[in-house]
């Protein structure tokens, strides 16, 4: 990761290659939904892989580096395509989704809207592979907070974003997220609710 992190400018075949390790990560019969123990991240290697393709590995601020462990998110877009695929096929599993989320809060508002809706959205569609692991877990309330703050750094929302997070928030109240529920409520949110009705 460190030719994504303190590289200048990203040599052309290292997105081609962390390409081929979410591949790795998604074809690995952890994340087979009928699995034993689906979706529990075990091993020497598998946390930290997960970690690093999530850009969630360094801990400590480094000011020294080119972007993102110094805190500027503002390149975020160049690994979204990889996040999305890692997300979509494994972001159900407890771990994946717990790094996605430190993934998200570490990035703030430079975090893209329409990905986190796509991204989140397809966690929570196949959420039933994760046979009931997120109960009394901190996630959904997690993921309801981050979906609280890319609402408020990009109000007003544009409607379909705004119904795309609507969304986002019914499936955690279908979780029994209180939050949610509270949240729907949200100035954010009132103009698209109106027009539906």
């Amino acid at each position: 990761m460190r030719h994504i992190m303190d590289a200048k400018d990203i040599p052309a075949n290292t997105l081609p290659v962390l390409d081929d390790c979410v591949q790795r990560v998604i074809t690995d019969r952890m994340f087979r939904s009928k699995g034993y123990r689906a979706g529990e991240v075990s091993g020497y290697d598998m946390p930290d892989l997960i970690k690093a393709l999530l850009l969630v590995n360094v801990e400590a601020d480094c000011p020294g580096a080119a972007r993102f462990a110094n805190g500027d998110w503002s390149d975020i877009a160049i690994i979204m395509p990889l996040v999305t695929k890692l997300m979509k096929e494994a972001g159900w599993s407890t771990f994946v989704m717990q790094k996605y989320l430190t993934l998200c809060e570490k990035a703030g508002a430079a975090y893209p809207l329409d990905a986190f809706i796509d991204q989140a959205g397809a966690a929570l569609n196949s959420i039933e592979h994760a046979k009931g692991s997120w109960i009394g877990t901190s996630l959904p309330a997690r993921l309801a907070a981050i979906i609280q703050r890319l609402a408020g750094a990009n109000y007003p929302l544009e409607v379909n974003r705004a119904r795309g997070l609507l969304r986002l928030l019914d499936a955690l109240i279908d979780l029994g997220d209180r939050r949610s529920a509270a949240l729907e409520q949200d100035e954010a949110f009132r103009r698209v609710q109106g027009s539906a009705a």
